[in-house]
């Protein structure tokens, strides 16, 4: 019989035993312990800092889009826009009768624009109106007065994480629980990525009056476009200017005549203006509430 085999295997079986009675001992292992210094870094990863308020809310003046009709005219459609962050903004409900000269001097507001439509209705709430749509936003929620226009309505929407979503219906317990900002109420103009649900009803009758329109879009980067244009515009027109613009998504509150984008400092509300918009009657432009945008300080931490 040769020694080797057997000298090596006694050498193994010692050095096995040995581990076995150090672990069994109570002892451990001496393995190289991982770096704190380098756990402490991958867990206090700092916060992203906040874009300049200019990043946040990019307001675009006096936009011009030449555009060609079915039969042929050209057209052009004048309009302004503000290009906002959705991961990096809050919406509030600015609640009273005729704030716009107030909101022209917010120190703390990026924009103010119009909200979905309501009916005046005496007696209900400080407002005396009722909302075509739910609202959940920054400093509360606020439910729809007119049930049957909310849930045949379209809406708005910003998760936690900061996505935009345009979807349709009224705001659900389980849209409650997804969202952080809702806005409903809304027509429907465009969306290349749905097609309306069966129990979609948006406005009341075809638009057919050529107007000052406000538009809400999703934009292909994730952005929210918030667009008023010049009077006098056909939805016709308004359809080409969407498509040319190639947003993923295009609704409407569409109120016409009481059509608000403020930007606090750069773009007032003035007393032209409320001519122009309503048509040269400025008494029915009064509005009870407005949205306010503000510029978040900091987005949510990761669980």
């Amino acid at each position: 019989m040769r020694i080797w085999p057997l000298i090596a295997l006694g050498v193994f079986a010692g050095i096995a035993g040995g581990i076995s009675a150090r672990i069994f001992s109570g002892g451990a292992l001496n393995w190289p312990e991982p770096s704190t210094e380098l756990i402490t870094v991958l867990r206090k990863q700092p916060p992203p800092q906040p874009p300049s308020r200019d990043e946040i809310a990019r307001f675009v003046p006096d936009q011009r889009a030449e555009l060609v009709r079915a039969n042929g005219d050209p057209i052009a459609v004048e309009y302004s826009s503000v290009i906002l962050d959705p991961r990096w903004i809050d919406l509030e409900f600015f609640g009273g009768w005729n704030r716009e000269f107030e909101a022209n001097e917010d120190p703390e507001a990026l924009l103010f624009f119009t909200g979905p439509t309501f009916e005046k209705q005496f007696g209900r709430g400080e407002l005396d109106m009722a909302l075509h749509g739910d609202l959940m936003l920054s400093n509360g929620t606020w439910r729809a007065g007119n049930r049957a226009a909310a849930a045949g309505r379209a809406y708005i929407a910003i998760t936690s994480e900061g996505e935009l979503v345009f979807g349709y219906g009224d705001l659900t317990p389980s849209r409650e629980e997804k969202f952080r900002l809702f806005v409903g109420g809304l027509h429907a103009f465009s969306h290349q990525d749905q097609i309306p649900p069966a129990d979609y009803r948006g406005v009341y009758g075809e638009m057919r009056l050529a107007d000052v329109r406000i538009i809400y879009a999703l934009r292909s980067d994730g952005a929210l476009e918030v667009i008023e244009t010049a009077d006098g515009v056909h939805f016709n027109d308004l359809k080409l200017l969407v498509e040319q613009r190639n947003f993923t998504a295009a609704f409407l509150p569409d109120h016409a005549s009481k059509s608000r984008l403020i930007v606090p400092g750069t773009r007032p509300w003035s007393e032209e203006q409320a001519v122009w918009v309503s048509g040269g009657k400025p008494s029915i432009t009064q509005l009870p509430f407005m949205l306010r945008v503000l510029a978040r300080d900091a987005l949510p931490q990761a669980r």
